[in-house]
């Protein structure tokens, strides 16, 4: 009996502990043929391509996305609240010269990232600010490295659903996050 009453907490404190926890799924699309790719892996494009990206929320969560490009500028793309269940689309975004290393920051937390707002509002009144964009990106870089010191948060490349462009390709994917209140994934891109 004490087993029984013993498993029985145990789950109830993991179904407790799993509700706490932000999922969220991206949806990395490529190319001309709009081909969805795993973000999980450095990402190979040619100069000229386009790309789009979707985040889904499953609950409502703050999000920051920080683009840091081959010439290491800093763009804020995104620093707004995402909705429960507001699947948001970003993009389409073509990949210009120089080619080399584009880098997309997805920043996704349960509660306000007060540092990363302030740094991304000074760096709007003066986006041509080399120190303003280096703050921000110092700031990211600091943020994603405390959060992999917990260990690389769950994720799982997953169909969702199908596409009418392609007879070939009816299949698209997403990668989900679950199980953290904080995320900072890198999206790198080579070209």
């Amino acid at each position: 009996m004490k087993k029984i009453l013993f498993t029985a907490v145990l789950f109830a404190v993991g179904i407790c502990l799993y509700a706490q926890g932000l999922s969220w799924d991206i949806k990395f699309l490529k190319g001309r043929g709009q081909e969805s790719v795993p973000i999980s892996q450095i990402i190979r494009m040619e100069t000229g391509e386009e790309f789009r990206f979707s985040i889904l929320p499953n609950a409502n969560a703050f999000c920051y996305i920080v683009y840091y490009g081959s010439q290491r500028e800093v763009i804020v793309l995104h620093d707004q609240q995402l909705i429960l269940n507001t699947e948001v689309s970003f993009g389409p975004f073509k990949l210009s010269e120089p080619s080399g290393t584009e880098t997309i920051y997805v920043i996704l937390s349960t509660e306000r990232q007060a540092n990363i707002e302030s740094l991304a509002r000074t760096l709007k009144l003066n986006p041509d600010s080399r120190q303003h964009g280096n703050n921000l990106y110092r700031e990211v870089v600091n943020l994603q490295n405390s959060v992999s010191r917990l260990g690389e948060p769950a994720s799982t490349y997953i169909p969702s659903g199908g596409t009418a462009r392609s007879a070939a390709n009816t299949q698209q994917h997403v990668t989900r996050f679950s199980g953290s209140n904080l995320y900072v994934r890198a999206i790198t891109i080579r070209h």
